[in-house]
C-alpha cells in the first residue's frame, strides 16, 4: 500500500497551496487565502489523506476544530488500521460496509479521546469524508461525520454525497461514542462507480458561509471540467490544486479565511486500480 497525508501544523504559509499527487490520486492543503477572522486554537487545523492498494483506493479530509491533533489522529488511524485491508482484495464488501465504517469510526473516536489525556489540545474534534474506491467491483463506499463534503462528480451533474440531512453539527472527539450512537451521526452508504468522472472530497474552507464560495457543486463542475484538458496522470493533481485554488480566491473576496483540504480520485477511464 502507498500512501501520503497532509497534516495542517506542516502548512502554515498564507496563501499557499501544497499538494502530493500520485497516478489518480492527489491530496491538496492551504492555511486558507485570508486570515480567520473567527476564535481558533491552530493556524491551520486540517488534513488530508489517500492509500492506494491493490483493490482500491481510500481518501480522506478531515476538519479538526479546537486544534489540530484530532484531524491529525483521524487520518493517521485510518491510513494505520482500516486503509491496508480495505484497500486489498476482499478486504471489504458492499453488504459489510456500514459494520466496517462504524467500528473504525467508534475506534479512530476512541483514540482521539486517548490521545488529548497527554495533550494541550484537550477539547480538539474533527469532522471526516472518507470515500473508499473499489474499481474492480464497481463500487463506492463513503462515510461522513459533520461538515466536510464528498462530491461525486458524474457525467451530468455534481452530488454531494456527504451533504447532511440537519444543522446539527457533529464532530468526532466530541466525547465517548458506541457504533450505535455514532449510527445516528454519521451518513454511510453504497453506490456504484458508473458515469462518475471522479471523487472530490473537501472540508468547509471551500463553502463556508460569508468564506467560501457561493456555489461549491458548481465550482466543482467547472474545476473538473478544466482538468480533463490535463495529461490522465494529472487530472487529479490539476482538480485538486483547482478546488483549493477557487476556495482561496473566495477568502481574499470576501475577506475572511479558513483551513482548506482537499483529496481526489479521477476515475473516468480508469482502468486497473492504482495500486
Amino acid at each position: 500500500m502507498r500512501s501520503a497525508l497532509l497534516r495542517g501544523r506542516e502548512h502554515l504559509d498564507l496563501g499557499a497551496v501544497d499538494a502530493i499527487a500520485e497516478g489518480r490520486a492527489a491530496v491538496a492543503i492551504s492555511m486558507g487565502g485570508a486570515r480567520k477572522a473567527y476564535a481558533h486554537t491552530d493556524p491551520n487545523e486540517d488534513a488530508a489523506a489517500f492509500a492506494l492498494g491493490r483493490a482500491g483506493a481510500l481518501l480522506a479530509v478531515a476538519d479538526g476544530h479546537r486544534g489540530f491533533e484530532a484531524s491529525e489522529v483521524l487520518l493517521e488511524h485510518l491510513l494505520h488500521h482500516p486503509a491496508p485491508q480495505w484497500t486489498e482484495p476482499g478486504g471489504v464488501t458492499a453488504e459489510a460496509w456500514t459494520r466496517h465504517a462504524l467500528a473504525v469510526l467508534c475506534d479512530a473516536n476512541a483514540e482521539i479521546l486517548r490521545e488529548r489525556l497527554h495533550s494541550e489540545h484537550g477539547d480538539a474534534r474533527t469532522t471526516l469524508a472518507l470515500a473508499l474506491v473499489l474499481p474492480a467491483q464497481g463500487l463506492l463506499l463513503h462515510a461522513a461525520v459533520g461538515d466536510s463534503h464528498l462530491f461525486r462528480v458524474g457525467r451530468e451533474a455534481v452530488e454531494d454525497l456527504a451533504a447532511p440531512e440537519g444543522p446539527e453539527a457533529f464532530f468526532l472527539g466530541h466525547g465517548p461514542e458506541t457504533p450505535e450512537s455514532l449510527a445516528r451521526k454519521a451518513r454511510i452508504g453504497v453506490c456504484r462507480l458508473e458515469e462518475t468522472r471522479a471523487l472530490v472530497l473537501a472540508t468547509d474552507g471551500l463553502s463556508e458561509k460569508h468564506v467560501g464560495v457561493e456555489d461549491p457543486s458548481a465550482t466543482v463542475a467547472e474545476v473538473t471540467r478544466a482538468a480533463r484538458e490535463a495529461a490522465p496522470d494529472r487530472r487529479a493533481l490539476e482538480a485538486a490544486r483547482g478546488v483549493l485554488e477557487a476556495a482561496l480566491a473566495a477568502h481574499r473576496r470576501n475577506p475572511s479565511g479558513d483551513n482548506a483540504a482537499v483529496a481526489v480520485m479521477w476515475l473516468e477511464d480508469a482502468g486497473e486500480p492504482e495500486g
